[in-house]
């Protein structure tokens, strides 16, 4: 048993249950995701994680698309009309009291109110993904729970690990059951298959080559299990279960996560009209536009990768999708058609 002492940075998260709301979304996101891997795993295992995160990306993109074309018809509608909503507000430039600011809210509210739009038409979507990337971030942290062929190959390798003696047994992975019992917690059981399989899904790579030196020959049969485990959580350049830290060539990941979040809000505010020195939100939306994208970096420096894959692809797929509807719904107005 392993007593709960200060959290620690491993596997911190890594064994926590979403909430009640959360929890039937990472249920039911985890189960189309387990189909679409066995589906992709049947015909190649190599890269098979990888493969299903951007085709279970696509798939999600798909769903939320006629949220998306709502968002972006908002957007070019705000942008057509920000020169008229510019003039309401040069009506009150200077005028800093509170009946002012009072009365231009409210010719703006109803300006935007007779021409259908609404300041917040386009925060629809992205609600709606909030709770989508808190379920995903529980799939990709712990793809044992919900993808059945990660669970077998877990368990496979728990049970190698019981068939060790014990002592030589806590040699090998002791310190870093108590790493992980601390960052939960909770105390954890190394003669409990449930709870090595939290510890295995906590370690790294270069974890395994110290358990396997430490386990010398007691340990061959963990070799082919960990070459499968290998062989279908690495893409590319990362190891999806992981993080990708600050190690190259792994930190090119975050990078590509911040770069295409900034070129996704480039994308998008292209065709904005030049906004009014007065207008409060053009200042919080250029704030924005350079917060998040170092913002969501940061983040995918210290999540899984898998997570970082999710959203770059889902970057790139909202570039082309903004660039063909920015055109569709141009051509759309230029033709005199009612938007």
């Amino acid at each position: 048993m392993f007593e709960s002492l200060a959290v620690s940075s491993v596997g911190i998260l890594a064994t926590k249950k979403p909430g009640v709301i959360v929890g039937p979304i990472a249920d039911f996101l985890g189960f189309i995701y387990n189909i679409l891997f066995n589906f992709i795993y049947s015909f190649i295992q190599s890269g098979s994680l990888g493969i299903a995160i951007i085709l279970f990306t696509l798939l999600v993109k798909l769903v939320l698309f006629p949220l998306m074309v709502k968002q972006q018809k908002s957007t070019y509608k705000m942008q057509k009309l920000q020169p008229e909503m510019n003039k309401i507000r040069a009506k009150y430039a200077g005028k800093k009291d509170q009946e002012s600011q009072q009365r231009m809210a409210f010719e703006l509210q109803e300006f935007q109110k007779k021409n259908g739009i609404s300041m917040f038409g386009g925060c629809l979507p992205l609600l709606i993904q909030l709770p989508i990337l808190y379920a995903l971030f529980y799939i990709f942290q712990q793809a044992y729970v919900y993808v059945d062929v990660i669970r077998d190959n877990y368990t496979d390798i728990a049970n190698v690990l019981l068939s060790v003696p014990v002592d030589l047994r806590m040699d090998a992975i002791g310190s870093f059951a108590t790493e992980v019992a601390n960052s939960m917690k909770t105390q954890l059981d190394m003669n409990n298959a449930n709870d090595i399989i939290q510890v295995i899904n906590s370690l790294s790579s270069s974890d395994w080559s110290q358990i396997v030196n430490t386990l010398g020959n007691s340990g061959n049969d963990l070799i082919p299990l960990l070459a499968q485990k290998n062989q279908v959580e690495n893409f590319i350049f990362v190891h999806l279960i992981e993080s990708p830290g600050l190690r190259f060539p792994q930190i090119l990941l975050p990078i590509l996560s911040g770069g295409t979040t900034w070129l996704s809000s480039k994308i998008m505010m292209r065709n904005q009209a030049t906004p009014s020195p007065d207008d409060p939100t053009a200042a919080t939306m250029k704030s924005m536009n350079i917060v998040m994208p170092i913002m969501m970096g940061v983040m995918t420096i210290t999540l899984p990768a898998g997570l970082g894959i999710y959203w770059t692809v889902s970057n790139l797929f909202q570039v082309g999708q903004q660039v063909l509807l920015q055109n569709y719904f141009k051509n759309k107005d230029e033709k005199g058609s009612v938007l």
